[in-house]
């Protein structure tokens, strides 16, 4: 078994040349890392367990290299647990946050929702839950997709998904109804899940269950753990790239700009 590297995560990045608020609390922010008119759009969603203490600073690198495919870029950052998120805080501000992006980006043509571990429960959520479809498709980078059996996995102690919903299955099956992709109904957008054969953090069999769930979803296995699909400087993101790439449809132009909203 190869072993979880987490340099990842205390790797210093610059921060993206424009930030913007799409709320109040300083947490509800967005970094637009390239801005190209008519171009496609990407939007990455940052994991963490969803905890206060893993900020969007992580999945910089992450964001720095899908903005040099030619698209927009947007790297959300959103409310966590033990900083005013979890339930409904965190949920409510994924998609407040994504309609904003999207809203300020109506020429976009084509959009692509990036989200990684919790991040990318958080994407399959939204594009489950959204009336009125907000993206094409949803790469999904080792996402928790299944929350009830990922609450097991963490058992008794310390359970990010007990803290992220106030509580366990049993106490609560309505939340966990309204926040698991694995019940929910399948998004209308493509789904494609990239999920390492030897991660410890989110085992693969959370996209495994999710793809028997929701017919017509894409899983990718790839030989590495958990966050080498947000390291540019491994040999996963290769596979990384070329998924969101194809989603894209192809490279866009290369010409970016950078603006306020």
């Amino acid at each position: 078994m190869l072993s979880e590297d987490r340099s990842v995560l205390s790797r210093t990045s610059a921060a993206a040349p424009v930030m913007v608020s799409y709320g109040a609390d300083p947490d509800q922010v967005a970094e637009i890392w390239a801005e190209a008119p008519d171009a496609p759009l990407v939007v990455v969603v940052h994991g963490g367990f969803w905890k206060q203490q893993y900020d969007r600073a992580h999945c910089r690198g992450l964001a720095a290299a899908l903005a040099q495919l030619g698209a927009t870029v947007v790297l959300l950052e959103y409310r966590r647990v033990g900083g005013g998120g979890g339930w409904p805080a965190t949920f409510d501000d994924v998609r407040t946050g994504l309609r904003k992006i999207v809203q300020h980006h109506p020429a976009a043509s084509r959009r692509v929702l990036v989200g990684h571990s919790a991040g990318g429960h958080l994407a399959l959520w939204v594009a489950a839950t959204e009336p009125t479809p907000l993206v094409d498709a949803v790469v999904g980078l080792a996402p928790i997709a299944d929350l009830s059996a990922m609450a097991r996995f963490f058992g008794a102690g310390e359970n990010p998904v007990h803290d992220l919903l106030a509580g366990t299955p049993d106490g609560h099956p309505d939340r966990y109804d309204l926040a698991d992709p694995l019940i929910l109904p399948t998004p209308r957008a493509d789904i494609h899940l990239l999920h390492g054969i030897a991660d410890t953090v989110v085992p693969i069999e959370q996209s495994l269950s999710y793809s028997r769930r929701h017919v017509g979803t894409r899983v990718t296995e790839l030989r590495c753990a958990h966050f080498e699909l947000i390291d540019p400087r491994s040999d996963a993101f290769t596979a990384v790239r070329d998924a969101v790439t194809a989603e894209l449809g192809g490279p866009a132009s290369p010409q970016r700009r950078s603006r306020p909203w």
